[in-house]
């Protein structure tokens, strides 16, 4: 009796033999007279070698669930011409042990496999030890048997025609062609408590992936989270556990965008705003232009930081320039609002920026759109630190005045420049933008219901105007805040002259619930 070869040795001569290309399956007696005498083996052309290539773009998938490894799979790899397969739960240990050292993908057996293996454009098959044989294909094919250790028949079989490798969990196969070349990088973002399928686990340790654990769904909430998808930023990502379909936006946010003062790219709730409000050297229209930008980014510092000292938050110090003035004649144009120039605004904003201090640029728009006139400042929108705010009561009909009424917009006309902004943010690369509704009336946002908070690089903050006694600002406050759709932050602003009187830090922090993110000064 001729001694029976060991498994696993077994398994490696017949890899290697079957690697050979084109061999013939005559005998050395069929060989015809004129045949090469030289050995097939040194004259066959060398094995193709076998390759991983990884995505090159951001995208989600699910955590765990029955086809989780396919998921993963069209998420993360562009193509695998080999991969290792295993039937269940049971043959994951063995797979991932040959996965590893091999370089290749795992994946879990199933309807869709076929379908995955056609898109990697996959030629080998590695099928882990225990895993039953696959199924026949729809044309009754039964698949190779386990015994020769590979595909050889040219039928297609529930892979397909592809070479099919039976695995012997006790060691790793001889097999032509690998170790796997993995091309290009990625980097795998695991949401809070997420622990993912053991295939993908394996997949991500065998083709050398690094992963994290976000702190938060949201990648550009928390700085650590940033700081990680910053140290690469070209670098694809791949997210893990329910991060929606904004995951690739907020990463490229996350990875590109500059931060705001006071650090972050999430203005709220990463901070508080205290403010003051008015026109640059015009001290008629609040406390803003009463002193140079310098002497301005003292005062609302000292201002800011009465503030620090009541707020478990932080408090960012603000400037509300107003850009566009309502006026009481028609002016060149006819929409009864007048422009500040970008050059006198820019120097404000300028040293804001080097200060610290975030800028919110004011619309009076009169007649004209709050769309057109926001247009106008776009080379000071682009900044990181800028943002918007409407003043619907300065919004005028096409035959109404200042000061003969107040003023009013429909939410469409809102959404619309809550549009044009978020658009602005993504072409560069921006964080999120504060848009502020001031509003002292519920008839100066008309159907405000329908205010498109969905927005995701739009922060949208409701600012109560309302001036006089602390008893009327509280009527004024609560009434802005009914029917407030959800998402909206809250703003307050205290006036010098007008209310009777004027809110301290103190009382504001005490007597206003809830408590404000915004606070202006006029």
């Amino acid at each position: 009796m001729v001694p029976r070869m060991p498994r696993r040795a077994a398994l490696r001569t017949v890899v290697a033999a079957g690697a050979v290309a084109g061999v013939s399956a005559c005998t050395e007696a069929d060989r015809p007279p004129s045949a090469d005498r030289t050995s097939d083996a040194s004259t066959a052309p060398e094995p193709e070698p076998h390759a991983v290539t990884l995505t090159t773009t951001a995208a989600t998938v699910a955590p765990d669930g029955p086809d989780a490894s396919l998921a993963a799979s069209r998420t993360l790899l562009e193509s695998a011409s080999a991969v290792v397969v295993a039937a269940g739960d049971q043959d994951l240990p063995a797979a991932s042990e040959v996965a590893r050292p091999l370089r290749l993908p795992v994946l879990r057996d199933g309807p869709e496999l076929l379908a995955e293996l056609d898109r990697l454009g996959t030629r080998t098959v590695l099928r882990a030890a225990g895993a039953p044989a696959s199924p026949t294909s729809t044309s009754g094919t039964p698949s190779p048997s386990a015994s020769n250790g590979r595909s050889t028949s040219p039928a297609p079989t529930a892979f397909g025609d592809r070479e099919v490798v039976d695995l012997d969990a006790s060691g790793t196969p001889a097999a032509p062609g690998l170790p796997a070349t993995v091309q290009g990088s990625a980097l795998v973002l695991l949401g809070p408590d997420v622990t993912p399928d053991p295939a993908v686990t394996a997949t991500l340790d065998a083709l050398g992936v690094r992963s994290a654990t976000l702190h938060d769904l949201d990648p550009r909430r928390s700085e650590e989270d940033v700081e990680s998808l910053r140290a690469d930023p070209d670098l694809p990502v791949v997210g893990i556990g329910g991060f929606g379909p904004l995951f690739a936006r907020r990463v490229r946010t996350a990875q590109r965008a500059p931060g705001l003062p006071g650090g972050g790219l999430l203005p709220f709730p990463a901070r508080r705003m205290v403010a003051l409000y008015g026109h640059p050297n015009t001290a008629s229209l609040g406390m803003l232009g009463e002193q140079s930008a310098q002497q301005a980014v003292q005062r609302v510092r000292a201002l800011a930081a009465q503030y620090g000292h009541l707020v478990d938050d932080p408090v960012v110090p603000a400037f509300e320039l107003i850009a566009t003035v309502a006026t009481g004649g028609p002016g060149k144009d006819r929409t009864y609002s007048q422009h500040t120039p970008v050059k006198t605004l820019r120097r404000w904003v300028d040293v804001a920026q080097e200060a610290g201090v975030y800028v919110v640029l004011d619309l009076q728009p009169g007649r004209a759109s709050f769309l057109d006139q926001a247009r106008d400042y776009a080379s000071l929108l682009e900044l990181p630190h800028v943002g918007l705010a409407l003043d619907p009561e300065w919004r005028l009909g096409p035959k109404e005045k200042p000061l003969q009424r107040i003023g009013h917009v429909d939410v469409a006309e809102v959404n619309e420049v809550g549009r044009w902004l978020a658009g602005l943010v993504r072409e560069h690369d921006l964080p999120p933008k504060v848009l502020t509704i001031h509003q002292f009336r519920t008839s100066m946002v008309t159907h405000r219901e329908r205010l498109d908070t969905g927005l995701d690089e739009i922060q949208w903050l409701v600012h109560a105007d309302g001036q006089g006694t602390p008893n009327a600002k509280q009527g004024t406050w609560a009434e802005i805040r009914r029917d407030l759709p959800d998402g909206v932050w809250l703003g307050w602003k205290n006036f010098e002259d007008e209310d009777n009187p004027m809110l301290s830090p103190t009382q504001t922090i005490a007597q206003v619930t809830p408590t404000p993110w915004f606070v202006s000064y006029q």
